[in-house]
């Protein structure tokens, strides 16, 4: 499998890459009257969305979707296609969301990580943001980087045979997203 491209929300002008959904995927295509196939390698899913926050409320502005015949429009907004009309593109859609859960995005992707399959995960960016959504309103949000960080040196110093001891891989990585997780800290 290729390296996917993953769904982007936009925040303060800068685009972050939406790592980890809790509890799944922000928009419904089916509930939309979408059935995405894929549309290249990198898209397996068939599904690229483009969010944004927007005065604290989640909202979906573009969608890309690789459809077999032409699908439906959505909130009064038509897809457009290239010219082999498979893959359809809604701009503008500014579709508010009432999607609820954790949701961590993460930017500055570090290309000495890049694994040629899936998705980067969270370990894999530079700056980390957690955000806490209800109903689409962002309640909470902090900075999850330095996290992150701690997670890569203990990660490296494993490998390299240096804290060996101190770093269980089958559960470090769980442990890791309890931690960076606005709803699900180890204070709970």
């Amino acid at each position: 499998m290729s390296g996917q491209m993953a769904d982007v929300i936009v925040i303060d002008d800068e685009d972050f890459a939406i790592v980890e959904p809790e509890p799944g995927e922000l928009f419904d295509p089916g509930a939309h009257g979408l059935r995405p196939v894929m549309s290249h390698t990198a898209n397996t899913r068939g599904v690229l969305a483009r969010y944004r926050l927007a005065e604290g409320r989640l909202v979906l502005s573009d969608l890309q979707v690789g459809h077999l015949d032409e699908p439906p429009s959505i909130s009064g907004v038509e897809p457009a296609t290239d010219d082999y009309g498979q893959v359809w593109t809604y701009l503008g859609l500014d579709l508010p969301l009432s999607w609820s859960g954790d949701l961590v995005v993460g930017t500055d992707l570090i290309h000495e990580l890049y694994v040629h399959a899936g998705f980067p995960p969270v370990w894999h960016y530079e700056r980390v943001m957690a955000f806490d959504i209800e109903e689409g309103v962002v309640t909470g949000s902090e900075d999850r980087s330095s996290d992150v960080a701690d997670y890569r040196r203990s990660r490296a110093a494993a490998e390299s045979g240096d804290g060996a001891d101190d770093f269980d891989d089958d559960n470090a990585f769980e442990r890791l997203l309890r931690k960076i997780r606005i709803r699900f800290t180890d204070d709970d």
